[in-house]
């Protein structure tokens, strides 16, 4: 987009601090950007780097001018040097006008990594272009690490929490003083950064990006990933800490670039264990209810419900499949792991919900394995009326039991069949035919045959009106 704010030599300028550069970050600007933006650009940004402000005081200002003499060249020279820079994304603009006049505020951004300047499709196809592609398989080459073959080697490298006691509740609520200091830095931090920005929800994004940075392990790559971690954090009940060590065993050591279908077997094989037995179930859930409030709708539990309820909540979807199938002496299906993966991707219902809908098929309807079109049909009926608890799809289900009205039964439980003809059309119908009607107990009265011969004969003169 053109800049048609004015820029005169007495125009303010202010350089707010930025990080410094790392030796690979700078080997980057020197041999990848500078053929992109030229040696006018690549001095602009030395330049403004030497005009940095650590106050970051708006009232501290300099003026082109002084950029003017650091290059010594004119002002639609920088001018153009300024939009490369900005286009390349080393570099970001603002205009302000405030007491003092006008002023432009140059944020500066650290050049991408090589990995990810090659991954990026108009950076790395501008450089081709530009260099050739003899210079650009050279400069890829350069920048690619040749990885030694760790096939037949064993990973024995330490975590952080294998090496350092770190107290679990300092971690989940950092102190004071580390919340200010987070607080300072992030203030400092420029307005767009490469790193991945994650969703903050029940999973804790910000500590799994921390240890995973620590071991090296590319975020933006995580945040890629975001979807299947969170699916297989819900399933298996993985903490964000023991996910940071699971993605770090399968990391490469030299791009730290891990492929998903490594992380999802090794956390198959991780936690894809045994299920516990029914008495541990048993006793993990009444211990569970004796520390659980009890609520208006758990009220209406019976003490059975109430450590069912309680078990759901604690227990992931994977788990209590499980713990279900062993008391069904059975075992969990492929097919069934990839149902309950599907279900929990959809994030339409709750994990405990989901155990819910696993005890419903598989106790209530005594089924022998999960079924898609049943679990489908049952998730998709609970969503639709709002199950968010366990103890609200108990109450469904009971609701559902109830007959809407109770009709009349025979001795052998047997709805009472209602007849579809009326009995005095029956009558008519045996008097036609010849036959005598069926005794009742009672014989008919004369009253009513001859109510039933003024019937037939008005049908008859009526049959004959119609002829």
């Amino acid at each position: 987009m053109p800049n048609d704010e004015p820029l005169t030599p007495k125009t303010g300028l202010v350089v707010p601090q930025a990080p410094a550069l790392s030796a690979a970050q700078q080997a980057v600007l020197a041999e990848l950007y500078l053929p992109l933006m030229g040696p006018l650009a690549y001095s602009l940004y030395a330049a403004l780097r030497s005009l940095q402000s650590s106050e970051n005081e708006l009232s501290n200002r300099r003026s082109h001018a002084e950029l003017l003499g650091i290059l010594n060249v004119d002002l639609p020279t920088v001018l153009a040097a300024r939009r490369k820079l900005e286009a390349t994304g080393l570099l970001r603009s603002y205009y302000q006008q405030d007491e003092l006049g006008a002023m432009y505020i140059y944020q500066l951004q650290a050049p991408l990594l090589a990995l990810q300047f090659f991954a990026d499709d108009l950076l790395s196809v501008l450089l081709l272009d530009t260099v050739g592609e003899l210079r650009y398989q050279q400069l890829a080459g350069d920048f690619a690490a040749q990885p030694i073959d760790l096939t037949a080697a064993k990973d024995v490298t330490a975590n952080i929490l294998d090496v350092f006691h770190v107290d679990s509740q300092k971690v989940t609520t950092p102190p004071l003083s580390v919340q200010k200091v987070r607080a300072q830095l992030a203030a400092n931090e420029p307005a767009e950064d490469h790193s991945p920005v994650l969703s903050d929800d029940d999973f804790d994004w910000q500590l799994l990006g921390q240890i995973l940075k620590q071991n090296y392990v590319d975020l933006k790559q995580v945040a890629s990933s975001r979807q299947l971690i969170i699916t297989e954090s819900r399933v298996y009940g993985i903490s964000e800490i023991e996910m940071a060590k699971l993605i770090s065993e399968v990391a490469s050591l030299t791009t730290g670039q891990f492929d998903e279908n490594q992380l999802k077997l090794l956390i198959a094989r991780r936690y894809e264990r045994p299920a516990v037995s029914s008495q541990q179930v048993a006793t993990e859930a009444t211990v569970a209810t004796t520390t659980t409030k009890d609520n208006k709708a758990s009220a209406q539990l019976s003490t059975a419900e109430q450590q069912l309820v309680t078990y759901a909540k604690q227990t992931a979807p994977y788990d209590f499949l499980s713990a279900l199938k062993q008391e069904k002496h059975g075992f969990v299906t492929s097919g069934e792991n990839r149902l309950v993966h599907d279900l929990i991707g959809r994030g339409v219902l709750p994990n405990a919900v989901i155990n819910m809908v696993i005890y419903y098929l598989l106790q209530n309807r005594e089924l022998a394995a999960l079924n898609r079109n049943l679990l489908e049909t049952v998730a998709n009926d609970w969503q639709q009326h709002g199950i968010t608890t366990p103890e609200a799809a108990l109450m469904y289900l009971k609701q559902r039991k109830q007959p809407k009205s109770t009709p009349t039964r025979r001795k052998n439980n047997r709805p009472t069949r209602k007849e579809i003809m009326p009995k005095w059309a029956q009558q008519q119908q045996q008097t036609e035919s010849g036959k005598q009607p069926a005794r009742t107990g009672k014989q008919i009265t004369a009253a009513q045959r001859k109510q039933l011969a003024d019937r037939l004969a008005k049908l008859e003169t009526n049959s004959e009106k119609e002829d």
